[in-house]
């Protein structure tokens, strides 16, 4: 397997606590979105390390090459779901539509699917360099932005027990990344004697 430095469990356990934390006394709680959101993190993650593994390992990826190997299969599987819960419906929606309506649809494709290309491209990137652990513990900072945002837009409330949880994960990410930090100092003064 890959190394890893077991002092960053504790930034870990402290991101995981403050995402669980920021989400108590949530109203519209769910144990069936837990458990889909639970499984969904057992994939990613399991994604995450492969992708690591094939970042660094013997045989080297580099990040294009990478998101190009797996665009195929993903491509495949989404296009198997896609027959098997709808059909030729959405072939046959686009086989009726007429000029300006047909140009429309592709720039919206296009657009969606450079904005997927680049966000995927950039995970690459942020695994490459932070590691699978890293990239997984830096993108639940997103969640604290995503509720900033939900203030500013939408005017939502945040409780002081949520604002403690972000707080915590924030303070969890910072942990990972000076851990992580020192780890990397350490090795190359033991390379460099």
């Amino acid at each position: 397997g890959m190394p890893f430095n077991f002092l960053l469990i504790i930034p870990g356990i402290l991101v995981a606590g403050g995402c669980i934390v920021s989400t108590s006394g949530e109203i519209n709680f769910s144990m069936v979105g837990v458990i889909l959101c639970f499984t969904a993190n057992i994939f990613r993650s399991g994604k995450v390390a492969l992708q690591q593994k094939l970042m660094t390992g013997t045989d080297k990826f580099d990040p294009c090459a990478l998101l190009f190997w797996t665009s195929v299969p993903c491509f495949l599987i989404m296009l198997g779901f896609s027959l098997a819960t709808e059909g030729l419906e959405p072939c046959r929606h686009i086989g009726r539509l007429q000029g300006h309506q047909l140009v429309t649809l592709a720039q919206s494709l296009g657009i969606c699917c450079g904005n997927a290309t680049m966000l995927n491209l950039a995970q690459l990137f942020v695994t490459k360099d932070l590691g699978a652990v890293g990239s997984q513990l830096v993108a639940q900072a997103k969640s604290v932005l995503t509720v900033l945002g939900g203030m500013v837009v939408f005017g939502e409330q945040v409780t002081v027990i949520e604002l403690v949880g972000f707080v915590v994960v924030l303070l969890g990410v910072y942990m990972f990344s000076r851990i992580e930090q020192q780890g990397k100092k350490d090795q190359a003064h033991l390379k460099a004697e």
